[in-house]
Order: structure tokens, then C-alpha cells, then sequence
């Protein structure tokens, strides 16, 4: 749905009465004071994720330790042990002691993933997969049929452990891949057309799962009653580990996917591409998955998920999931566990409601992948990079964490950076590595997590998404990848990509080395100064060390000369990345210029003032995109923070969200009130002297 249509239908289906402080029937509520004003100022806060540099590996495709693993203890041919590493769709023979290396080599392993400037490991699902469906193996990882070990052809859990022990040891955070939507496909059912029948009790009445889901009992069922029945034959039917999972109740069994027409409950309840889907609206199927991921956090200490098909599980899963599996992670003693899922959505703000309204902690940045890769490839502007941030607010939620999702240009579906950049510019050579570098260096120098997918540092390109950006970085049986072209290096041959010195490889250290060393580049708040055609300039703000830093990115192919205002005034600006130094005058105008395909990343040596903040105006109204109440402060050039607040009659003030990169925004959600409730807002500006400074405090009554 386009944004005008979504503007138009949220237009007519909200009504909202705002008043005047004197104009609500009752004396409004006092403006915050005291402790409770301190403790709403707070400026936002960041998970360990934002600091994190995110290198993202299918172990199979990585680096083979041990041969003898490569059929994953199986005997026969392909169609048995799943291993050809003539083709691209089977077992190649990389596994989990080939990525672990021995932890000193940096020419190899872990320790090499570490030399590259990376801080944390994703790696895709591990444990025990059914080896072959269709005309396909399971070397990716999502044909999950024993949740409790590691796949054979990977290694064993011994392995696991020695993989895990090393990346603490180099200082590698290791994220693991899980699956919760769905199981390998080894049920039968009759009919594989998605169906739409109404689910039916064990005494034949129909119910709606939705009106289940969080509870703890859930309706009797009976295998005869559900929409495709579901059959299991032979061996099938104690395939899967635990045994819960072989009950086929336990699963939606409404047939495939139809993805050209499929209603939001179709994309929670089909199978995806034929994998059992699993019933999540029931209790035990949540607390079964509870206990699995528990059992991994609790044996290997972990430091995180990544949430497989995150979009077709029911909306209520992660509000109850989630919690519990932060506590099994306190339980084991990491205590800043991190959850981000997968979302396979471009639009911010359709993207935003799994965090807003499902309990999703965080979702990687589809929206700035398509936004970034357009730039960088040249074939749009830096307005939808603007709008990015922009958009951050419809994320912003009362626990006062700002959103630094982990960003990425490319992956293993959609297609690799190089070949996501290829396809906007049709560039090829050393102007399709200007792009990369390009397109590099705005993932770093943006908020969020940068994600690189393994062999992107080498430059492989890859002819697409899926199977043809898979490659192989040990020596690869493969015959169209030995000749496939690669950006900064020969087509690889016969040769191992781990021999190769890149200029893409070089450059991500030396980007990860700039984060490393100037924490705003991480945490700072983001000021946009500038996003014309294809000038993009943003600025970074360090406010512990009152320092504000300017990234500039140029994706035009002639020098752009760019005038900027600055929240520093009469400061020389040092380049920490470019060789053009700059001066801000007094009003802290600065000129930059930047040429053909390039960035520069500018620090002023000058501090930031820290005048008090003025009492902020805020202004309120029906929000043009959702159905949500809008509370807009502007900004200026001073880089402050606004925290917002709501007052419901005889309570007390509760944050809504707070916002350190203008224009200062967060959202009242009508459903959370009483039809024809009038409630307070407020907002509170914070310096960065921490001196605040409150709105009037405004009633607001949003209606249905």
C-alpha cells in the first residue's frame, strides 16, 4: 500500500479533538516535576547491538575442518547424504570447525573475522535439518528437524562449544539463526492449496486461534477436523526432536503459502513453500519453543537471536515468547540478550508495527537496504535515506530505546551487496567498486548495526538471490563460480577466497576501525543536514564528549560542492575519512566538497555548546501514515533530546517515547483508550547538560 492511500484511508478513520490547557472539562494534571520529570528526561538509551559490527555466515560455504563430516554421517548418494559441492544447491562440506579455525590464524577462522574489524557472529541455523527435500539439500539451515543438536554434516555440539568459547575469547558476540515459524516439511497433507476452512474443537464448533493465543488452555482438536489433514507415514512419524513436534496437531495444516493472494492470516497459518508451519497460537507450542532456545542459551551462552520468517508467525507469539526467553538468557547470565527478526518489508512504517504492536525487541532494515543500495547504485536520491531516519519514530516506544536495527545491503536471499548495487547502476569495474566502497561506507556511518554477508569482503557478485549468492570461499567444485566476475579481484578459479587481498576488505577495516574509535558513529544521534539529489550529509552527536562529527556521501558521478549548517560554530572540522578539512563559521555554515563516488567523515575540533533548551511547542494531529496520534516537536540545528509524555485522569505521567534526532515526534495509539477518552500530553526537552525545559501540557482526546 502506497503511502497517499495509507494517508487517505488514516485520515478518514481517525477523529481527534485537541484542546486548549483550559478548554478540558477537568483542571488539567500539573506539568511533571521533580523526580518523576528526571526520570521522563531521560535521554535514549542503545542495546549492545548498536556497536556492533555483524558478520553473517552460512558455515557450509565458509571453510571446510573436516572432511570426514561432509556426508553428515549418512551413506549413499546425493539424494541420501545431501553432499554435492558441484552444485550450488547441495552440502559443499564447510562446517562449524573450519569457521572456528584455530582462533590465532587470521588468515582463516574466527580470528580472521575478528582481523576484518567484525565484533559479532550470525550464523545461520545449525542444528539438525532434514538433509534433502525436493531437488535440494538443507545446507542453509531451515529444514529444522531436530531442534536439540547440531546438524551432522556441521559437526557436533562439541564443536558448537569450542565455535562459541573462541569468538568470546577474540571478543566476538555470537548471534544464532533460529527458526520458530516453521519445521522441516515432513508432514503430508491432503490437498496442498492453501485452505481457509474455520478451525473446528474436538466437538465440532468453529474458533478463531486469535482469541487463544497468549492464554494458557487452548481448544481440543481432532486430526480430522483440521483444514488439510494431516498425514505421517513411517518413519516420519518420530522424525522430529522434541518429541512434541511430531504431534501433528502441534501445526497449522491449512496447505501452502499462496503468496500473489493471501490474506495476513494465510501468511501466518500456510506453510512456507511447503515446511510445517507450526501452530504458535497454542501454549505448548510456545513454551515448547521456549524451552529448545533455552536449553541453547543455557548450554552455550549465546548472545542473541535472529528470528527466522518473523512476519508469519501469529501476532501475539513474540509478546509472550520474547519475555521468557530474555529470562532464560538472565537465568544463564547474559543479560543483554539481543532478539532481532526478520521482516522481509520495505516500508518503515508497515515494518514498524512488529515492534510497535507485535513485541519484535528489533527487525532488520529492509527499508534502508532498498533506500541504500538505490543511492549508492545511483539510480535515486538521498530523500529516502532522510526519510529512513525520519521514520526511526514510528519505532520509538515508552522503554526509551532508540532503534539501531542492524543494517545491510545485501544478504543470502535477496542477493549480495555488489549485485544489489549492480542491478540500480549497471556499473561494472572500478565504478561498480566505487559504488560498493560507496555503498560501505553509508551502511557504517549510518545508526544501526552493519551486516555483511560473508565473501561481500571479498567482493563476490553473485548473478542473483538464493542459491546464486552462496559461494563458496574455500576453493569451490562449483564451475560457474570459478568464473563469475568479482568487484576489486580476478574471477577466483580454482583458488581460495581467503588468498585474496581485497580493497573491499580493506576498506571495512578501516570503516570498523572509525566506529571502534568514535562511539557516536554508533550511538550518536543523527542530525540530517542535507539530502539533495545525490548528496546526502548527516551529522553524528557524541553528547558525552560534546563533539559532533559529519558524514557526507556524494553518489553523483561529479564533484558536488555543499554548503551546511553545523551545530558548531567557528570550529575547524578534522577528515577522519576523505583528505578535505573544513571551517564552520560563526552561524556554523560549513562548505564540503566532495567528489565523484565518494564519502567524507568530518569531526569538529571544537566543543558543542550546551545552551538550555527552550520550552517546546508541540503541536498534535492525526498522523498522515497510520492510524496513530501524531505529537511533533520541531527541531533546530542544537542537537537536544525530547522525551513525550501521556496522563490518563488519576494516574501518573508515563513516557510515551523519546526522540534525539529531529524532527522530535511520538504517537499516541487510539486502541489503548477508552472511545471519547481525553487524556494529557506533555514534552520535555533535555540539553545536553541535562537542564530540561516542559510543554504546556495539552489535552488530547483520540477517537476510533
Amino acid at each position: 500500500m502506497s503511502r497517499s492511500v495509507r494517508a487517505l484511508l488514516a485520515l478518514a478513520g481517525l477523529a481527534l479533538v485537541v484542546g486548549s490547557a483550559g478548554a478540558s472539562p477537568d483542571a488539567p494534571p500539573p506539568a511533571p516535576s521533580g523526580a518523576t520529570l528526571a526520570l521522563l528526561a531521560q535521554p535514549p538509551t542503545r542495546t549492545s547491538i548498536a556497536s556492533q559490527r555483524i558478520y553473517f555466515v552460512m558455515p557450509d560455504r565458509y571453510a571446510n575442518g573436516e572432511p570426514a563430516n561432509d556426508r553428515g554421517r549418512l551413506t549413499g548418494g546425493r539424494t541420501t547424504t545431501g553432499f554435492d559441492p558441484a552444485d550450488p544447491g547441495w552440502y559443499h562440506g564447510g562446517d562449524l570447525e573450519g569457521l572456528t579455525g584455530d582462533c590465532a590464524d587470521t588468515s582463516r577462522g574466527l580470528a580472521r573475522i575478528k582481523a576484518l574489524g567484525f565484533t559479532a557472529l550470525w550464523l545461520t541455523p545449525p542444528f539438525g535439518q532434514k538433509p534433502v527435500q525436493g531437488d535440494s539439500a538443507a545446507y542453509h539451515g531451515y529444514w529444522i528437524r531436530d531442534f536439540t543438536s547440531v546438524d551432522p554434516h556441521l559437526g557436533t555440539e562439541q564443536d558448537f562449544a569450542v565455535l562459541v568459547e573462541c569468538a568470546h575469547r577474540l571478543g566476538l558476540k555470537v548471534y544464532l539463526d533460529v527458526v520458530v515459524n516453521h519445521t522441516a516439511d515432513v508432514i503430508t497433507p491432503t490437498g496442498s492449496a492453501y485452505s481457509g476452512a474455520p478451525y473446528r474443537d474436538c466437538r465440532g464448533r468453529p474458533f478463531d486461534p486469535a482469541r487463544h493465543s497468549a492464554g494458557k488452555t487452548f481448544p481440543c482438536l481432532r486430526i480430522a477436523s483440521m483444514p488439510r489433514v494431516p498425514v505421517l507415514l513411517g518413519s516420519d512419524r518420530a522424525a522430529k526432536k522434541p518429541a512434541w513436534l511430531n504431534d501433528p496437531l502441534r501445526y497449522h495444516n491449512r496447505g501452502d503459502i499462496a503468496f500473489d493472494s493471501c490474506s495476513e492470516t494465510c501468511l501466518e497459518q500456510g506453510d512456507f513453500f511447503g515446511l510445517d508451519d507450526l501452530f504458535t497460537e497454542q501454549p505448548r507450542v510456545v513454551n515448547g519453543l521456549v524451552e529448545v532456545y533455552a536449553s541453547w542459551i543455557a548450554r552455550y551462552k549465546i548472545d542473541g537471536f535472529r528470528i527466522d520468517t518473523a512476519k508469519h508467525v501469529n501476532a501475539a507469539f513474540f509478546k509472550v515468547w520474547v519475555p521468557k526467553i530474555r529470562a532464560a538468557a538472565r537465568t544463564a547470565g547474559v543479560h543483554d540478550f539481543e532478539i532481532f527478526g526478520e521482516v522481509f518489508q520495505t516500508d518503515a512504517i508497515d515494518l514498524s508495527r512488529y515492534v510497535r504492536r507485535r513485541g519484535l525487541p528489533n527487525v532488520l532494515d529492509f527499508p534502508f537496504q532498498d533506500a541504500a543500495v538505490r543511492f549508492a547504485g545511483g539510480s535515486a536520491g538521498a530523500r529516502a535515506l532522510s526519510s529512513r531516519l525520519g521514520d526511526d519514530d514510528y519505532f520509538r516506544t515508552p522503554s526509551g530505546i532508540a532503534p539501531t536495527p542492524p543494517t545491510f545491503l545485501g544478504n543470502h536471499d535477496i542477493g549480495r551487496a555488489a549485485q544489489q548495487i549492480a542491478l540500480q547502476s549497471r556499473a561494472t569495474g572500478a565504478q561498480l567498486l566505487g559504488r560498493v566502497q560507496l555503498g560501505n561506507d553509508l551502511m557504517y556511518l549510518f545508526r544501526g548495526a552493519p551486516v555483511v554477508l560473508y565473501g561481500d569482503e571479498v567482493g563476490i557478485v553473485g548473478r542473483g538471490g538464493d542459491k546464486a549468492a552462496r559461494q563458496d570461499l574455500f576453493p569451490t567444485r562449483v564451475a560457474q563460480w570459478r568464473t563469475e566476475t568479482r568487484v576489486g579481484s580476478a574471477p577466483i578459479g580454482g583458488g581460495s577466497s581467503f588468498d585474496v587481498k581485497s580493497p573491499i576488505a580493506t576498506r571495512l577495516q578501516t570503516l570498523a576501525a572509525l566506529r571502534q574509535a568514535h562511539p557516536a558513529l554508533s550511538t550518536g544521534a543523527s542530525i540530517v543536514r542535507r539530502a539533495v539529489r545525490g548528496v546526502f550529509v548527516v551529522s553524528r552527536i557524541d553528547a558525552d564528549a560534546r563533539h559532533e562529527y559529519v558524514a557526507a556521501f556524494n553518489s553523483g558521478t561529479s564533484t558536488a560542492r555543499v554548503a551546511i549548517t553545523t551545530a558548531t560554530p567557528a570550529s575547524h572540522w578534522t577528515p577522519l575519512l576523505g583528505t578535505a578539512a573544513a571551517t564552520s563559521d560563526g552561524a556554523g555554515r560549513a562548505t564540503v566538497t566532495l567528489p565523484p563516488l565518494s564519502s567524507l567523515l568530518l569531526r569538529a575540533d571544537a566543543e558543542l555548546a550546551a545552551p538550555k533548551p527552550a520550552a517546546p511547542l508541540v503541536s498534535v494531529t492525526a498522523d498522515d501514515l497510520t492510524d496513530l496520534v501524531r505529537l511533533t516537536v520541531a527541531g533546530g540545528s542544537q542537537p537536544i533530546s525530547v522525551a513525550f509524555a501521556v496522563r490518563r485522569a488519576k494516574r501518573t505521567w508515563r513516557r510515551l517515547a523519546v526522540d534525539d534526532s529531529p524532527p522530535y515526534r511520538a504517537f499516541v495509539d487510539p486502541t489503548a483508550y477508552r472511545r471519547g477518552e481525553t487524556v494529557h500530553v506533555v514534552a520535555v526537552a533535555r540539553g545536553l547538560d541535562g537542564s530540561t525545559a516542559v510543554s504546556r501540557v495539552i489535552p488530547v482526546t483520540p477517537q476510533r
